[in-house]
């Protein structure tokens, strides 16, 4: 039988959750989304004329109509499809790239006739053509998006839109930075459209493209009416820029842009979000149900839009505050909020109806407002952008009178005198606000355009209005009571009201110096983060330190700066909850016997400040590293495997990265690669240790995951040659040969991997065949001197641990005791370390301390071994211990104690190990 879409509400009962539950999650969505947007409108008005203004506009309409294109409403109908959707998002997906790329086609041959129609020239075409390529990735993360909503899963839903939404504003400032000018927004909607998509593949397994002609017809069946009506919206919001642009020209369209966005933000914000969880809820309920929920939600959106029209109504002469080229935008600004408010309540209305699977009612209500703006248009755009923004309000207001009268035809459960009963206090409220904002506007001695004015009139105005809506709404229909009762709600009032002036605060700033702005944006947002969540602060360190030298360049401290940040992560989760969870684990005694030596060797020892500061607190912060990583493994959502996994995923994707980085600069410039990290052994010893973890990013057994994986370890393997580490290359072959020990690797496999590295290789050889050669004989003729000089190391801190064997020579005691250990026939030792990790550790700590340093490797590695019992860990505790048989090996020739990788390893087992303890809490 074939799958076909509902035409009606499914007979389902009613969920337990609120109709507008996710709007919380899609609402964070819709405002970060915004506030990116909103910051990147502000800097390209701070710096763009109207006339380039204007063309990024247009390019903005022109993708948004393309979207929905190359949709045709088929994702959009996976929501309520009955059947499979699994199988029919497979022809979606089909369906919307091969009509992406004939939409890709057709715009790049029709650009510059666009571009002579619109007055945007030259440039405007080649910014048009530019934004289209974003097409093919929007349509395929479209799929995606909707089966995270079809299953309710809104928070996941929105975390690939906050997060693609950030890195492209980011992007596209810098772009404006570098002169690109309205190509700005071109690259950073790539970049987003990109990032976006991979960040769906990586919350939900990648749908792939497909063909099932049943499918396609019952989608198009539903999404065909869905896919004219959202045409036609488009249309409707965008027909005023089309014509402005050809009567007026650019510089109109830029003001009048300006206008319209920020009439439309709150629309956006608020009445989209609530109805997008609304149509997803109200799908599932029955017919008495639908009634209850669509008055409630449309007091909601009525409360919180019309405070901010009301504002936009009064306030509107603030808009000079970017600068006065945009006072002609006030007049059109004040009909638009009006416009604003009113498209609002129309949203609510078009919900219902495609609820009830009433979606040609849906068309026809739009292409009546299509017919009347377009005539009202027609008749008034000439007059100027203030008569274009009536129009719109005369065309939007017809449009709700006629869906209301159909809403009450096809939905009668709606009960239209408790709408009107509810909307009541709104309405007292909003007058209360517009008086207030005018008062307070007329009695300060600035001027009411200025930031003071706007900041004291809308602070008070916002007060005014909360108060009246509070005391006539006495049933609670608004919601907005419990924001000023006493009791639990009186902590988010606070945040609210900080949150509030925070951002107005930075909307001036924004105004002054937009790039720090933003900067500090992203910035606050990771640190934000990173506190809130213990397992987040892990991850941005585990990607940080591979690229350690790098980050040094840009600040000293950066390195310092995350691991503090952990630290603190993970004082707040001991604060809320038990203490750290490896001094239950035999590891825990260790790792307290090492520190506990650092501190006796240091006093008792001495320290030299010169080098030993440094080393003492490399050895303290990495033990409180393995501390807090074993808290967040253990501890943390949604359980102790995920977030391995997470971790050994990020520290390999990590190291590839800088792989890749440091073998560009050995292209360009010989010697041996390096780059991320200076020192070639130290990021040799990275590489090897983030190699085994491909095991766990492959484990997915999809075709994609394992192609990334080959190709990820070809670029380890091709860097970690390309370092001429020798014991990092014999690293390799331990790991290899504790794989097929473990059984993890198939001989078949290793003779594979092993052809494809070695083709790899003789590729890189002849293609740069002199810079190679080069760096070989470079390395050989160094090659005799680092064995000599590091068997000097090694007999000194052999002779040291001797001198002093319970606690060394204290921390950075080996370069400060060598002038009194260095053999009469060497003339002078210039290394600070011995490049022996084991020797190192027991020449500056002990033996004490390195019979500690020893037990916690055993434990760790023990951990590791015994979590390969349990079947959901043993791919991750397989990786540790190839890690483990390659760092250790590795260790033999480099001081790698003062990096991550080791404690990485050490923190992973004994967060595994299943012995110690059964469960943890998690907080």
């Amino acid at each position: 039988m074939t799958a076909a879409v509902t035409t009606g509400p499914p007979r389902v009962s009613p969920p337990p959750v609120s109709p507008v539950a996710g709007s919380g999650w899609l609402g964070l969505g819709a405002v970060a989304a915004k506030t990116c947007q909103t910051a990147v409108l502000l800097v390209f008005a701070a710096v763009l004329a109207p006339d380039e203004f204007g063309i990024i506009s247009l390019a903005a309409v022109l993708l948004n109509v393309c979207v929905v294109l190359a949709d045709l409403g088929t994702s959009t109908a996976l929501v309520p499809f009955r059947g499979d959707a699994e199988r029919a998002a497979r022809s979606a997906l089909s369906l919307a790239l091969a009509l992406s790329a004939a939409i890709v086609a057709v715009v790049w041959l029709a650009a510059p006739w666009l571009a002579v129609q619109l007055r945007i020239g030259a440039e405007g075409a080649g910014v048009l053509r530019g934004i289209v390529l974003c097409l093919p990735l929007a349509a395929a993360a479209g799929v995606s998006a909707e089966l995270l909503r079809r299953s309710l899963d809104f928070r996941r839903r929105v975390l690939p839109d906050i997060g693609g939404n950030l890195v492209g504003a980011l992007v596209t400032v810098a772009a404006l930075a570098a002169g690109q000018g309205a190509f700005a927004l071109v690259t950073g909607q790539l970049v987003q459209a990109a990032l976006v998509q991979l960040l769906f593949w990586a919350l939900r397994r990648p749908v792939l493209p497909g063909w099932s002609r049943g499918d396609v017809r019952a989608l198009l069946a539903f999404g065909g009416g869905w896919a004219g009506s959202s045409l036609l919206t488009l249309l409707i919001l965008n027909l005023d820029f089309l014509l402005v642009a050809h009567r007026l020209g650019a510089h109109d369209v830029g003001t009048y842009s300006m206008a319209f966005r920020l009439a439309y933000m709150p629309y956006l914000l608020i009445a989209m979000v609530i109805g997008g969880s609304l149509f997803a809820h109200l799908s599932r309920m029955r017919a008495a149900a639908v009634g209850r929920a669509a008055v409630d939600a449309a007091l909601l959106v009525h409360a919180l839009v019309v405070p901010l029209y009301v504002g936009l109504l009064v306030l509107a002469p603030g808009l000079t505050l970017l600068g006065e080229q945009w006072a002609p935008a006030v007049p059109a600004l004040r009909w638009l909020a009006a416009y604003g408010l009113v498209l609002s309540a129309l949203e609510v209305l078009v919900v219902v109806l495609k609820a009830a699977g009433r979606t040609t009612d849906v068309l026809a209500l739009t292409g009546l407002h299509l017919v009347l703006l377009l005539v009202l248009l027609l008749l008034v755009v000439d007059r100027g952008i203030t008569a274009v923004a009536a129009a719109q309000l005369g065309a939007v207001v017809l449009t709700v009178v006629a869906a209301g009268v159909l809403v009450a035809h096809r939905v009668p459960s709606i009960s239209w005198p408790e709408l009107g009963r509810g909307l009541l206090p709104v309405a007292a409220g909003g007058g209360a606000l517009g008086l207030t904002a005018l008062a307070v506007g007329g009695l300060l001695p600035v001027a009411r355009s200025s930031l003071v004015g706007v900041l004291a009139a809308g602070g008070a105005a916002s007060v005014a209005y909360l108060t009246t809506v509070v005391l006539l709404d006495r049933a609670g229909r608004t919601g907005l009571g419990r924001v000023l009762r006493p009791g639990r709600w009186a902590a988010p009032s606070a945040m609210i009201a900080g949150l509030t002036a925070a951002a107005l605060a930075t909307a001036a700033l924004a105004v002054l110096a937009p790039v720090p702005v933003l900067v500090t944006l992203a910035g606050g947002a990771v640190v934000a983060a990173a506190l809130a969540r213990l397992e987040w602060a892990a991850v941005l360190l585990v990607v940080a330190e591979p690229f350690g030298d790098l980050l040094r360049e840009a600040h000293p401290e950066a390195v310092k700066a995350v691991g503090l940040l952990l630290f603190a992560s993970w004082l707040l989760r001991l604060v809320a909850g038990a203490g750290p969870s490896v001094t239950r684990h035999p590891a825990g005694g260790a790792l307290g016997v090492i520190v506990l030596a650092l501190l006796a060797s240091s006093v008792l020892r001495g320290m030299d400040l010169a080098v030993g500061l440094d080393h003492a607190v490399s050895y303290a912060s990495y033990a409180l590293v393995v501390a807090a990583l074993v808290d967040a493994v253990r501890r943390g959502r949604p359980g102790a495997e995920a977030v391995a996994r997470r971790l050994a995923t990020c520290f390999f994707l990590a190291c590839t990265a800088a792989a890749v980085v440091a073998t560009l600069r050995f292209l360009s410039t010989g010697g041996r690669a390096a780059g991320p990290l200076e020192d070639p052994n130290d990021l040799a010893f990275f590489l090897v240790a983030a190699l085994p973890f491909g095991f766990v990013v492959a484990h997915r057994r999809s075709p994609l995951a394992t192609a990334g994986v080959l190709a990820c370890a070809a670029a380890l393997v091709v860097a970690t040659c390309a370092t001429f580490s020798r014991g990092a290359l014999l690293a390799l072959v331990v790991m290899l040969l504790a794989a097929l020990a473990l059984r993890t690797l198939r001989l078949t496999t290793v003779v594979g991997l092993g052809l494809a590295a070695s083709a790899a290789l003789g590729l890189l050889w002849a293609s740069h065949a002199d810079l190679v050669e080069r760096s070989i004989a470079e390395k050989e003729h160094i090659a005799a001197a680092n064995v000599d000089s590091r068997y000097t190391t090694w007999t000194m801190a052999a002779e040291m641990t001797a001198d002093s064997p319970l606690l060394g020579q204290g921390p950075g005691g080996f370069a400060a005791a060598t002038p009194a250990f260095v053999p009469g026939d060497v003339a002078a030792v210039p290394q600070t370390v011995v490049h022996n990790m084991y020797l190192d550790v027991a020449s500056e700590l002990g033996l004490l301390g390195l019979v500690a340093f020893l037990a916690l490797l055993g434990y760790a590695a023990r951990g590791a071994a015994r979590a390969r019992r349990v079947p959901e860990r043993r791919v991750v505790a397989d990786a540790v211990l190839l890690g483990f048989a390659g760092t250790l090996t590795a260790a033999c020739f480099l001081s790698e104690q003062f990096y991550l990788p080791v404690w990485l390893l050490v923190a992973l087992g004994v967060a595994l190990d299943p012995g110690p303890v059964a469960s943890e809490r998690r907080v």
